[in-house]
C-alpha cells in the first residue's frame, strides 16, 4: 500500500507553485478545465512532456527535481516536479484554477462607472480572475414591451493578455431556468488590458420578480441577484 498510486485534485494560482509526485518508469497526467498551450519545464532533457487535448501527460527520464509552468489561455500553472524510484506517486491529477479572492459584492459610488450620467444599482461581481462585472442600472421601453439591464465588463487580465468576449453570454435565470424571450449585446469583441465595455441585457417588460444574471465567458461563471426593487 506504501506504493499504491494515486488520483487526486488540486486547485492552484500564481501565488505558490504545487508539488507533483513522479515515479521512474511511470507517467503522470495532469487533467486541466482549459486547454495547456504551451509549456516551459526547468531541466527538459529529464523528462518526456505529451499535450493530449485538455490533459499533459509526465515521464520522468532520471531523478532530477525541476520546476514546470503550464500556459492555458487565460492562466499560468506552476509546479514542483518530484521523482522518486520507490514511493507513492501521483497517477492522474485533476488541476483546477483557485482565484486569489472569492466574488464580492460590493457597494459601488456612482463615479466608479465608466457609463456618463449612469448611477451604478451598485451590484459587482467577478468571474475569476478573468472579468469584474458591474451591473449599472435597469430601465424600460414600454413601447416595446421590454426592460433592459445596463452592465458594464471590464478584463482582469495582465497587460500583455487581451481576452476575447466571443464566449461572453449573459443569461437572467429565476430559480436556475433562463427567462423566456430574452438576449444581450456587448459593445466590444475584445477588451485589452483594464480595458471595459458596455453590454446590454433585455427581458420582457412583464418581469417584475426577481431574477439572477449569469455571466459566463468559456467555462467560467458567476453571478448575481437583481432584487425586485431594482425593476420599478
Amino acid at each position: 500500500m506504501a506504493l499504491a498510486t494515486g488520483i487526486r485534485t488540486v486547485r492552484v494560482n500564481d501565488q505558490k507553485m504545487q508539488p507533483i509526485k513522479l515515479r521512474m518508469g511511470k507517467a503522470s497526467v495532469l487533467r486541466f478545465s482549459e486547454k495547456p498551450k504551451k509549456v516551459v519545464i526547468g531541466n527538459q532533457n529529464y523528462y518526456a512532456v505529451e499535450f493530449i487535448d485538455n490533459d499533459l501527460t509526465i515521464q520522468p527520464l532520471g531523478d532530477v527535481e525541476t520546476n514546470l509552468f503550464v500556459y492555458t489561455p487565460y492562466h499560468t500553472y506552476g509546479f514542483i516536479l518530484k521523482v522518486c524510484h520507490a514511493c507513492s506517486y501521483d497517477d492522474l491529477v485533476y488541476v483546477k484554477w483557485r482565484s486569489k479572492s472569492p466574488p464580492k459584492r460590493r457597494k459601488v459610488s456612482p463615479k466608479e462607472s465608466i457609463l456618463p450620467g449612469h448611477k451604478a444599482i451598485g451590484l459587482d461581481f467577478k468571474i475569476e480572475d478573468l472579468l469584474q462585472v458591474l451591473v449599472v442600472r435597469t430601465s424600460t421601453d414600454p413601447q416595446r414591451g421590454l426592460r433592459f439591464i445596463d452592465l458594464e465588463v471590464k478584463s482582469l487580465l495582465p497587460k500583455s493578455k487581451e481576452l476575447s468576449l466571443n464566449s461572453l453570454r449573459i443569461v437572467a435565470t429565476r430559480g436556475g431556468v433562463p427567462l423566456q424571450n430574452q438576449g444581450f449585446v456587448v459593445e466590444k469583441d475584445d477588451l485589452k488590458f483594464d480595458e471595459s465595455s458596455r453590454a446590454r441585457l433585455f427581458i420582457p417588460l412583464k418581469e417584475t420578480k426577481g431574477f439572477s444574471i449569469n455571466v459566463l465567458i468559456g467555462k467560467e461563471r458567476s453571478k448575481t441577484i437583481i432584487g425586485r426593487k431594482f425593476l420599478r
